[in-house]
């Protein structure tokens, strides 16, 4: 499929009449949590409580907040600067950035007044909203200092992604990633871009032969349609939800991205497979509808309502095949007898808990929380997994390891480093899939072969 990147220019929302009070006091209730929650489960609980919104005002507020949690940093400078007066914001972002490690961006964004929120956002994107009045007699002061502050940082090349939204210290992080993947300064400049605008809706049809079925359900609804196998791209249209293909388990919501690692494990009807760290099993099922029912599929998590979760989705899109079990990671899985027979499982996935960096379009609020600490707990949780995982695919069998970040330090170098330590595995292939080549979401997959003796 080929791609239309011409909504990759963010915009901002148009702030002015009756939305705008709202908007404030939406901005103020948020502000009241005392640590950054999941923005998108926190707005849909206060927009569910305002029963005078309608869809499209719902959609126009998610977007408002979405929008300014992704430029939280530079809102967050640009008005601590002006407080202060700064005369060379570059220095005093570079310097302020460092101590803002983790969730203290949250703690000093948190007591930002509304309307000042609202006007940085206004400089930092492109629009035709009218500054909030309660800053009218400050604009003569303000604007002349928003000129001088963003040439500063378009100056500084360790400062020129605030204009984007980025942390001065993701650059190495960046830089890492084009290495790996051998992108070019154009290619860099529109994953960054991208980072502020959200892909579209990706469903997946659980039975590929009623896709067309499907299809044509959707168009009715007044969705646009492309397909890429059983992988649907739907824009416009009403919500998905109210679909019957949806209702009775016809189609998943599920990333591109995420429908590529399923497509990797690569499992067959009859095989014995295992996904280990289920979730709510989005991957799970796509495995069971590549298996057709036939086999045996295990899926596990830690948390026992993921896995209610996924016996639900299951039962209503009639996979049978699927035993969940809770597994924590403290020592190897007891082998179903299907395994044990034959020395273990055909194919293992392991998508990994991560840092959830490729998934920063969708959940902008994740990208606050990001730091080398964690990055570091992740990859170690990583490795301890795939150490307990390993024993339990058969010699010959195939392990895939997968996460939805772009940080290569989750990735080719974790895998890497797990190499190092299993000789009996092998690296069959390795890749990044997603955005920037697909709009979609951004996630990586290894496919690891164990040796046969």
């Amino acid at each position: 499929m080929t791609s239309d990147w011409s909504h990759l220019q963010p915009a901002l929302p148009d702030f002015r009449g009756y939305r705008y009070p709202h908007l404030g006091r939406l901005w103020q209730r948020l502000c009241e949590e005392p640590e950054l929650p999941q923005l998108d489960r926190w707005l849909s609980q206060q927009l569910r409580a305002q029963k005078q919104f309608g869809r499209q005002d719902r959609l126009f507020y998610a977007d408002a907040l979405f929008t300014t949690m992704r430029f939280l940093l530079p809102i967050t400078l640009l008005e601590e600067g002006y407080q202060r007066q700064v005369s060379d914001m570059a220095d005093f972002a570079l310097a302020r950035d460092a101590e803002l490690a983790g969730t203290d961006i949250w703690q000093a964004a948190r007591h930002l007044p509304p309307a000042t929120v609202w006007f940085w956002l206004q400089q930092l994107l492109p629009g035709s909203a009218d500054a909030p009045r309660e800053l009218e007699d400050d604009l003569p002061f303000r604007q002349p200092f928003w000129d001088r502050a963003r040439d500063q940082w378009q100056a500084n090349e360790q400062t020129r992604g605030l204009l984007h939204g980025w942390r001065t210290g993701w650059h190495t992080w960046l830089r890492r990633r084009a290495e790996a993947s051998d992108w070019s300064e154009d290619i860099v400049n529109q994953f960054l871009l991208g980072q502020n605008t959200r892909p579209p809706l990706w469903v997946r049809v659980q039975k590929p032969k009623q896709a067309g079925a499907v299809v044509r359900e959707l168009e009715q609804l007044g969705f646009t349609v492309s397909a890429d196998e059983d992988a649907l791209q739907a824009t416009g249209g009403r919500s998905i939800y109210q679909s019957a293909a949806y209702r009775l388990g016809g189609l998943e919501i599920q990333d591109w991205a995420s429908q590529q690692i399923s497509r990797a494990v690569g499992a067959r009807p009859g095989e014995v497979v295992w996904d280990a760290c289920a979730g709510g099993g989005g991957k799970t099922q796509a495995l069971a509808s590549r298996m057709n029912n036939r086999g045996t599929l295990i899926a596990t998590d830690i948390r026992a309502y993921k896995l209610e979760e996924l016996q639900r989705r299951a039962q209503r899109a009639g996979w049978f095949n699927i035993q969940t079990r809770p597994w924590d990671a403290s020592g190897p899985l007891e082998l179903p007898s299907e395994a044990a027979g034959q020395g273990g499982f055909d194919r293992v996935l392991v998508d990994a808990p991560c840092t959830g960096a490729g998934t920063w379009r969708r959940n902008p609020d994740a990208r606050w929380r990001l730091s080398e600490q964690g990055i570091a707990e992740q990859t170690e949780l990583q490795t301890r997994i795939m150490n307990q995982v390993a024993p339990s695919v058969r010699p010959g069998g195939t392990l895939v390891y997968a996460t939805c970040s772009w940080l290569t330090a989750e990735n080719e170098e974790q895998v890497f480093q797990w190499l190092q330590g299993q000789p009996d595995f092998t690296l069959v292939s390795q890749q990044l899939v997603g955005f920037p080549e697909q709009d979609a979401d951004t996630m990586y997959f290894a496919i690891l072969r164990r040796s046969e003796h």
